[in-house]
């Protein structure tokens, strides 16, 4: 049961993965005959989305195998490397955009409006069905994948106001402009998502637990005399593991164990480590 998450997470990126993999040849014919920096954009956007979809995939269903001699703690880390690299990379790529973008700024060129418009339904369609298949996932790997998903759709929905836009109007900056805005947003999302899983492989403890208050709530267990040692960090941001050291004043050890356990279920920690020493 403890692995039931990343098992979901795995089907849902592997599904992704192959809708992206064939939508990729949509959107690279699409920019070519556009001439559209935006789809251009977003074909280098969709490109990274199939390697990142790709290799958090592989990640995911690593995840999901059984602890070991080696892997003491189990895999479930590797989910989080996934959420990593996939930030970085999209990160990376859309940093190259934006330059790309202003360069188009000062050399303006009037894409294929038609085509952009018909692509931007497309992208959409896809993008739209991708993010929903995600929408519910609680790995940080497929929350990552998810921000990207969706800053695609705002891309392509701008892309299709752009377009008709376009058919009316030559207004020709709107094309990269709206690729710098959606780079941008990209970067500072998945930077967030970046922090939040490199905060998990430095075992920084859970943000949903309060420490002080469970500490509290110890001490507070009649025999319990002070926290000798206390550590708490999570294996995938959404279980969370802690080792507990006490001294107490009497010889109720099992009852004061099964008190702290059901504190800790509380908090969703599946694992605990408690040592008792008696003064």
């Amino acid at each position: 049961m403890k692995h039931n998450h990343h098992e979901k997470a795995s089907g849902n990126l592997l599904f992704v993965f192959i809708l992206n993999l064939f939508f990729n040849i949509i959107v690279i014919i699409g920019s070519i005959i556009t001439n559209s920096m935006a789809i251009f954009a977003d074909c280098l956007h969709d490109m990274t989305d199939t390697i990142s979809i790709g290799i958090s995939w592989i990640l995911e269903k690593i995840s999901t195998k059984d602890r070991n001699d080696i892997y003491s703690y189990g895999y479930e880390r590797f989910s989080i490397l996934g959420a990593i690299l996939t930030s970085i990379f999209v990160i990376i790529i859309s940093i190259i955009v934006i330059f790309e973008a202003i360069n188009r700024l000062f050399n303006l060129v009037t894409p294929d409006a038609g085509g952009m418009l018909i692509v931007a339904i497309v992208g959409i369609l896809f993008k739209g069905i991708s993010a929903y298949r995600l929408f519910s996932g609680v790995t940080f790997n497929e929350k990552a994948i998810l921000l990207h998903l969706l800053g695609d759709i705002f891309e392509w929905v701008a892309i299709l106001i752009i377009s008709l836009i376009l058919i009316f109007v030559d207004l020709s900056f709107l094309d990269p402009f709206v690729s710098i805005f959606i780079s941008i947003w990209l970067i500072y999302n998945l930077a967030k998502t970046l922090i939040n899983s490199l905060d998990i492989i430095l075992q920084k403890a859970p943000k949903n637990i309060n420490i002080n208050e469970f500490k509290k709530l110890i001490l507070d267990i009649e025999g319990v005399v002070s926290i000798e040692d206390f550590h708490i960090w999570s294996l995938d941001g959404i279980e969370s593991i802690f080792t507990l050291k006490i001294t107490v004043n009497n010889d109720d050890y099992d009852l004061i164990r099964s008190k702290i356990n059901k504190l800790s279920s509380n908090y969703n920690i599946v694992d605990s480590t408690i040592e008792i020493l008696k003064i």
